[in-house]
Parts: structure tokens; C-alpha cells; sequence
């Protein structure tokens, strides 16, 4: 029992309970650092990529670690000083003791020390396990992180033990029963000889980690341990600001690569921020202190509501001055819909068509099958496996996949992928050596993107975008959609640099498929259709004469938005914007009146299959005429089956958020549902059995090892999804495509 009560009351586990008592929001900072760590939160983004391996210039090593052992030293100092601002006044014997703020540190570090526990018991795993990386490097590794923080925590230390006074640098008088800064009162003799004190602690550590017994503060001034306590707080202020404005002005050099500094350091140094900013606010405003916090919140919302510091990211290429803005209604709806364009696009679709047949049609197969491939979402791990599947049912076909792919479509990383080698398949024709075939392709793409996201997110986004840049004809602010935008490009040696109408003559002479992009409105839940061909003809399902009775479910956005440059699009804001995962990617506000939102493609069509068929329904006259039929070759990354979750545990509180869960868990099944259906009545509507699916799987070859649907995969991901084309069920897909093609 004496040994308990020692324990207990000693100076690191008194500081603990009171953490636990009033500071649960700075224990929460932790916990959640924690959980990206170990994966237990945010898997599904790859967040435990950024916090387990740094990258820095795109490699991961010993300066990168470094880098982030400083952020993370300058987190485990802000950690102590927002615990000094706010508790130290509990513990008046401090500032009797040589170094105060020194020794508070020392007693102060289990928390941290217990994080720094479990992130290298998981970044040492996570590099042996997932990064493949050697002994060896993950020593020298683990050595950089530690050495950044010591660097950090040595350089403060020092400079606190240098700056910050204690009770010798003061005169005093002993003052009995007087009042303690903040309103706190010193022990009276009586209460001394009772030992009653507001927080009691009997023994601390001292810098060689001896303990030492406290002693009483009954006899000290109390003016004089406020003047030491309020000469310390301040220099805890200066460096909380400093921190604050060394993160501002990462966002200011976001394009020179020197700046992007680790991800996972621009998260520990953002963490260090709101920290810092929530000890200011309980240490000022004490009891208001949450009251404060929240009117913040509405403060903030309210000017950002209005426009003041705020900015809404945009498609770059695009005219947003406000007198050219489009009317988005019914009535713009139907005028560009109109019969007469209908019918000229139609038209212009059908040149094409010509022109793919021009080219595939020999005399031994005077009708060719028509291919249109289509892709589903999920991030890196969808492009990387529809570039791998591509090439390789490429290769397996001789070229045919390829040359006879007449359309692409499809939602996120995979329309993302499918891009990349269709650029390849252009610039191929043109000349370069390049073939659409090389694995280099499926390297370049698998590079780490989610590192530019995420330092722009903490270094810029959080803050007013500052930098701009101009593309076309107009100046737009840098955030983490141009990070995104510019990463992508530096990744593929430029290989998304094209402005969308540049690929509009390629299309049209068949050289490449055509591909239309389909991100999702969030106003409305419509389409919009983004080519560089007039398609005002997907605008609504191929009804005949019910085409007056059918709703419009998209918008064909060359002729939307004729009048705001849509001609000036950068291909690559086209492919971020049918990308644009919540939180990820910023929702991309187009110059509409009133004003409207997209987001990723994968809210309607996950699949790209929806919009391939009614394409198909358009054209169904001319593929009787002219081909052997259809062959929709989709390269998805999810399941048709899923397990069915039971409902035989759920609790009261469960059961209020399962219509919700219904809602946005099984989004992806309904679709699968409706295409199916969809599916079965083209093959009606085409007759003779023309219609054929070949689908290529993403199943992870080891299990439960499946890959993340993040910007980044491991070493131990690329290869799982390589690999997976050499599945049993994959390798059956390769055959059937290879006998329809014959």
C-alpha cells in the first residue's frame, strides 16, 4: 500500500490524473496520432503510410525520418509547454526548483513516450512487413527519426533552460496564507500542518531521473512565483507562434520540392498547432474556454459563408469572372439538348465509329467486335491494376484490346490509369518511342501522391491559399487540387499536361478510344459528361418517342460551357474531378449560377458500365450494320459478392444509424443491381446475342492483405496487385477475351 501511494503521488502520475481529469482534448490529439499509426483509423485513406514511412524528394530513408523526428520533437515540446500553461499554476513547488520548466518536461513525458512506444513498434513493422525494406535500413531509418527529435527537444530544451527564470533570479519575502497567481491561495499554517494542498505531490524527477521529495512553498511571495511562472509562459507563447507561422509559410513555397516536406511531419506539426491553439484558448478563458472555442467555429463559418477568406477550389482552364457565368436550370438543360444538337453529335460519333472501323476491319474479319472498357474506382490500386491489366490482356491479344477499344469509361484511379495509357497509345502514334505496353507506365503511376495532398491540406488548405498561378487565359490559387494536379504530372513526365480539346482531332481519326469523364454533381446527383466530342446525346437515357417523359440526368459539358472556355480545361483537373474523393480532393466548383459542386464519378457509376451502355443503346443501329457485336471489358477492383452482414447483435444505438449505413454502404451494390438489369435489356435491344462481358478482378492474392484505396501503396501492395493478374479467374478472363476477339 506505501508503494501505491508513492506511485500515486509522485509528479509524473499526478500529472497523468490530471490530464486524464481536465485535458481529455489534449489526450485525444494523441490517441488519434496513435490510431493513424497502428492503422486503426484512416486505413481506408493510407494514412498509416504517411505516419510509419516518411517520403521526402520521393524516397524513403534516413532524411526523411529525420525530418520527421523534428516536426515530431517540436510536438513533443509544444505537448509540455500547452501542460505548462495550464497546469503548472497547480503545483506552486515548481517554481522553487532550479530549471522548473526542465524538470516539468521530464515528469510530463510519459504520454509521449507511451506514442513514441507504439509508432516504432509499427513503422519497424510496417518497413520489414509491407516496404520490404532491409534490417539494416530500418535501423539507420529509426536512427534519423530519433536523432530529428533529439535536435528539436535538445535545441528548445536548451533554450528554455537558458531563457526561463527561477525563484533565485527574483527577490522575496515569505507571505503565509496569501493569495497564488490565478486566484490560487497558498496553503495557511494551519493547512500546512493538516498537509491539505490543491494537488499534492510528494516526490519528483530530477534530470538524472532520481526522485526527490517536494518541498513546501508556504513561506514564498506569491508575486514573486507568479512573475516566475508568467516570464515562462511566454516564451511557451513565442514558440507556439513560431511553429504557427513556420507552417503558414510551408504553403508558400508548395512547388519548390525542398518545402514538401514529409506528410507525416506536416501532421505532427499541424497537430502541435491545435494544441498550442487549444491551450491559449483554456488558458485565457478558463471556464469559457470550450464556449470560445465553439463561437470560433461559427465565427469562422459565418465570414467564410460570405466569401471572406474563403476559396472554393476550381477546374483550371475555366472563365469564373461572375458576369460570364452559366445559368445551371432546366431551361439551360434543354437547350443544349435540343434534337438538332442531338443529331449533329450523333453524327460526329458516327465518323468516328467509321473510323474505328476503317481500322479494324480486314477481310478476314470484315466485322469486328467493339470493345469499350470499362473502369472502376479506388485510388492507386485501381490505376495501377487497370494498367496492369491493359497491357498485359493487351499483350495476350496480340494489340487487339487496344486498337479495337472504341470507348473508355469509368470512375477515379481507374479512369485515372486508363488515361495514362491512352496518352501513351497517342504519343506512340505520333512518334515517340514509348509503347503504351511499357511497364515503366504502371512505375510512374504508382509513385506516392497522397504525400502532396496531405502536406497541402495541413500547410495551406487549413489557412487562406496565398500563391497563385495561371493556366489559359486565368489565375487561380494553389491548393492541394493544383498539389494534386502538378504532382501527377512530375510523376508521368507530363503525361496529363494536355489541355481536354487537344484530344479532340486524335478521337475523331480514331487514333485513340474516345473517353468521357463523368464526375458527379453534389447539387443535383447529375453527370457531368466531360469530352472534347459533343455527347448531348448521353444527356438522357434513349427513350424514342418517351425522350419527353425522361428525366435529364446529365450535362454535356463542352456545350455547357461553350461561353466559360471549356475548351481551355486541363485534362488534368477533367481527371481529378471525376477523382475527387471527399476530404481527400477538394470539391471543385464549377462557374454556374446558382453555384454547384462535383465530386467523384464513383457516386453514380462506379463501374463506368452505366454510361458505356446507354452508349451502346445510341449507336445500336450502326453496330447491327457494321460489327459482330459488343464486348464490354470491365477492370474493377471490388467484389459482385460481398458476405451479408448479420443484424442479430445490433444495439439500440447501432439500430438508429443502420438506415444511413444502408444508404452509403451499399451504394456500390445497388449500381452493380441496376447494371446488371441494365445489361440484360441491351442484350435485348441489340438481339442475336451481341452483347459479351469479360470482367478482370482486383482479388488480393494473399489474403487480408488487400491494398488500400489511398494515393499510395507499399512495396508489398504494387506487388499483390501485379500478381493478381495471374489469378486462376483472371487468367480465364484473358482466354474468353482472346476467343471473342478471334
Amino acid at each position: 500500500m506505501t508503494n501505491f501511494r508513492q506511485i500515486y503521488y509522485s509528479f509524473p502520475v499526478r500529472l497523468l490524473v490530471l490530464h486524464l481529469r481536465n485535458h481529455l482534448v489534449l489526450l485525444l490529439i494523441w490517441f488519434i496520432l496513435a490510431a493513424f499509426s497502428t492503422g486503426t483509423v484512416g486505413r481506408f485513406f493510407g494514412m498509416h503510410y504517411l505516419m510509419l514511412t516518411p517520403e521526402y524528394h520521393g524516397e524513403v530513408n534516413f532524411w526523411s525520418f529525420f525530418l520527421s523526428g523534428l516536426t515530431f520533437g517540436g510536438l513533443v515540446m509544444t505537448w509540455h509547454l500547452t501542460a505548462y500553461l495550464l497546469c503548472s499554476n497547480r503545483f506552486p513547488f515548481l517554481a522553487t526548483l532550479g530549471a522548473p520548466f526542465t524538470k516539468f518536461c521530464l515528469n510530463n513525458s510519459l504520454v509521449p513516450l507511451a506514442f513514441l512506444a507504439i509508432w516504432l513498434v509499427c513503422s519497424i513493422w510496417f518497413q520489414w512487413h509491407d516496404e520490404l525494406t532491409s534490417t539494416p535500413e530500418i535501423g539507420w531509418n529509426i536512427a534519423g527519426l530519433l536523432a530529428g527529435t533529439a535536435t528539436t527537444t535538445g535545441i528548445l530544451a536548451a533554450y528554455f533552460h537558458l531563457t526561463n527564470k527561477d525563484l533565485n533570479s527574483f527577490n522575496w519575502t515569505p507571505r503565509p496564507g496569501a493569495r497564488l497567481l490565478f486566484s490560487q491561495r497558498l496553503p495557511s499554517v494551519r493547512e500546512i500542518q493538516m498537509g491539505v494542498t490543491r494537488w499534492r505531490v510528494d516526490t519528483y524527477l530530477t534530470e538524472r531521473c532520481h526522485p526527490r521529495l517536494v518541498r513546501s512553498v508556504a513561506h514564498y511571495d506569491p508575486r514573486v512565483l507568479e512573475e516566475v511562472f508568467r516570464q515562462n509562459h511566454w516564451n511557451a507563447v513565442v514558440v507556439l507562434i513560431a511553429a504557427l507561422f513556420l507552417l503558414m509559410a510551408q504553403g508558400a513555397f508548395m512547388d519548390s520540392t525542398w518545402a514538401r516536406i514529409p506528410a507525416g511531419a506536416t501532421i505532427f506539426l499541424f497537430a502541435s498547432i491545435v494544441m498550442g491553439l487549444y491551450g491559449a484558448i483554456r488558458f485565457w478563458f478558463r471556464q469559457w474556454g470550450t464556449a470560445v472555442f465553439l463561437g470560433l467555429i461559427f465565427t469562422v463559418n459565418m465570414l467564410t459563408g460570405w466569401g471572406i477568406f474563403n476559396y472554393r477550389n476550381r477546374a483550371y482552364g475555366l472563365d469564373y469572372q461572375k458576369e460570364n457565368r452559366a445559368m445551371y436550370n432546366y431551361a439551360s438543360f434543354e437547350k443544349i439538348s435540343t434534337p438538332q444538337n442531338i443529331a449533329a453529335d450523333r453524327a460526329a460519333t458516327i465518323e468516328i465509329l467509321e473510323n474505328w472501323l476503317a481500322k479494324n476491319r480486314t477481310p478476314e474479319n470484315p466485322r469486328p467486335k467493339l470493345l469499350l472498357v470499362c473502369v472502376s474506382g479506388g485510388g492507386h490500386r485501381s490505376a495501377l491494376w487497370t494498367m496492369q491489366t491493359l497491357q498485359k490482356a493487351d499483350i495476350a491479344t496480340g494489340g487487339k484490346l487496344l486498337r479495337q477499344t472504341a470507348l473508355i469509361t469509368g470512375a477515379s484511379g481507374g479512369l485515372l490509369g486508363a488515361a495514362h495509357i491512352r496518352e501513351a497509345m497517342l504519343r506512340h502514334a505520333e512518334g515517340d518511342r514509348l509503347a503504351p505496353q511499357d511497364p515503366s507506365l504502371v512505375e510512374d503511376m504508382g509513385k506516392d501522391l497522397l504525400n502532396a495532398i496531405s502536406f497541402a491540406v495541413v500547410s495551406n488548405d487549413l489557412f487562406f491559399p496565398i500563391s497563385s498561378f495561371r493556366s489559359g487565359n486565368f489565375s487561380y490559387r494553389k491548393d492541394r487540387g493544383y498539389l494534386f494536379e502538378h504532382q501527377l504530372n512530375e510523376n508521368t513526365h507530363g503525361f496529363f499536361l494536355r489541355k481536354t480539346a487537344e484530344y479532340r482531332q486524335p478521337e475523331r481519326e480514331a487514333k485513340i478510344p474516345m473517353l468521357v469523364a463523368s464526375p458527379f454533381v453534389l447539387n443535383d446527383a447529375r453527370r457531368m459528361l466531360i469530352s472534347p466530342q459533343g455527347v448531348s446525346y448521353l444527356m438522357r437515357p434513349n427513350a424514342g418517342r418517351l425522350a419527353a417523359q425522361v428525366e435529364i440526368d446529365g450535362v454535356d459539358f463542352g456545350r455547357f460551357f461553350a461561353e466559360q472556355q471549356a475548351d481551355s480545361l486541363a485534362f488534368s483537373s477533367a481527371m481529378r474531378m471525376n477523382c475527387t474523393y471527399p476530404f481527400i480532393l477538394p470539391n471543385v466548383w464549377l462557374p454556374t449560377t446558382p453555384a454547384i459542386e462535383v465530386l467523384d464519378a464513383g457516386f453514380r457509376d462506379n463501374y463506368g458500365l452505366g454510361l458505356s451502355i446507354r452508349f451502346v443503346h445510341v449507336f445500336k443501329e450502326w453496330i447491327r450494320e457494321n460489327t459482330g457485336g459488343v464486348v464490354f471489358v470491365q477492370i474493377r477492383c471490388w467484389d459482385k459478392r460481398h458476405p451479408i452482414i448479420p443484424s442479430d447483435d445490433k444495439g439500440v444505438f447501432e439500430n438508429m444509424y443502420t438506415p444511413a449505413e444502408a444508404a452509403g454502404g451499399n451504394i456500390t451494390d445497388i449500381q452493380d443491381f441496376d447494371q446488371d438489369n441494365a445489361l440484360a435489356l441491351l442484350n435485348d435491344a441489340l438481339g442475336g446475342n451481341r452483347v459479351e462481358m469479360v470482367r478482370f478482378h482486383y482479388r488480393p492474392v494473399r489474403k487480408n492483405r488487400e491494398a488500400s484505396l489511398s494515393f499510395h501503396l507499399s512495396r508489398r501492395e504494387k506487388l499483390d496487385i501485379y500478381e493478381a493478374f495471374y489469378t486462376a479467374d483472371n487468367q480465364a478472363s484473358v482466354k474468353a477475351l482472346k476467343q471473342v476477339l478471334k
